[in-house]
């Protein structure tokens, strides 16, 4: 049987290209274009190379966040767009199965498109660096920094977050398809009803009932998606500040997180994930 998902993924890129790169392009661009006109403060030079390090590391962060909450924002719309523009009948008459379609949107939105926004900051991140400790301290003292120390010590911290980046898709999907079936067969009411009716249950049955096991789930949840590019934040701190191999650190590191997908946690949320994204699926098999 055929696998269709690559010319889908393609498709997707043709058709929200445009989005995706301003969304990875603007904010670096134009932190850079207003630096000379803004004012740093508070910014410690006592150390340039961790500094530049730390600025290069947050370039990639920010714009990674940035990329994945456009995406977030419009996946569910995604999804109820289906029968108000009758982009359904496009995707019905693709080869693929409507399974293929539905995996290929999510792929391109949830991870590819913000692992390439990810790229872009980690490339804008040495000059914003460099203009920053240049405003900051002079030009001099930006030149004067060990640059490829800094970079070389950047390479697995970036590494180890872009494969983080495949966890932190995983544990993200039970939210992506939930949404994303809400929206497709209620509408735009699907993901205010989700949210506000989740809010409501959760805090009627802890206040009311004392039953905790949702909130405590969603929080677990809330935990795991933070470790997932990073899992021990404190130990980053005390591996910068030390001799530490970060290679050897960044790879216990992802291996804590790696760990935290055995568990019965997140068998839960895959079932949640798998019953939204075959709810998503029957919509448009539909068609209607």
């Amino acid at each position: 049987m055929n696998n269709h998902i690559p010319t889908l993924l393609l498709r997707e890129w043709m058709q929200h290209k445009r989005g995706w790169l301003i969304a990875a392009f603007a904010p670096p661009i134009l932190f850079l274009a207003m630096l000379p006109f803004g004012h740093v403060q508070g910014l410690p030079v006592e150390h340039p190379e961790l500094i530049g390090l730390a600025i290069l590391l947050l370039s990639t962060c920010a714009v990674y966040a940035i990329c994945l909450l456009v995406a977030l924002f419009q996946l569910p719309g995604l999804a109820r767009r289906d029968a108000q523009d009758r982009s359904i009948e496009f995707w019905l008459s693709l080869p693929g199965r409507p399974s293929e379609s539905v995996a290929s949107t999510v792929l391109a939105h949830a991870w590819l498109a913000p692992l390439g926004g990810a790229v872009v900051g980690a490339l804008f991140g040495l000059p914003i660096a460099m203009s920053v400790l240049g405003s900051k301290a002079g030009l001099g003292a930006a030149m004067s920094v060990n640059w490829g120390e800094v970079v070389s010590a950047a390479l697995p911290l970036l590494l180890r977050g872009l494969v983080g980046t495949v966890p932190l898709m995983l544990w993200l999907a039970p939210m992506i398809f939930v949404l994303m079936a809400a929206s497709a067969w209620l509408k735009r009411l699907g993901v205010p009803l989700v949210f506000v009716g989740g809010f409501v249950v959760t805090l009627v049955l802890h206040k009311v009932y004392s039953i905790d096991w949702p909130l405590q789930a969603l929080s677990d949840w809330n935990e795991r998606l933070g470790h997932s590019m990073i899992n021990d934040a404190e130990g980053l701190k005390s591996a910068l500040m030390s001799d530490v191999n970060l290679w050897t650190w960044s790879l216990q590191d992802l291996s804590h997180t790696l760990a935290d997908l055995a568990s019965l946690q997140f068998l839960g949320w895959v079932a949640v994930a798998a019953a939204g994204f075959a709810l998503v699926v029957m919509k448009r098999a539909r068609g209607a």
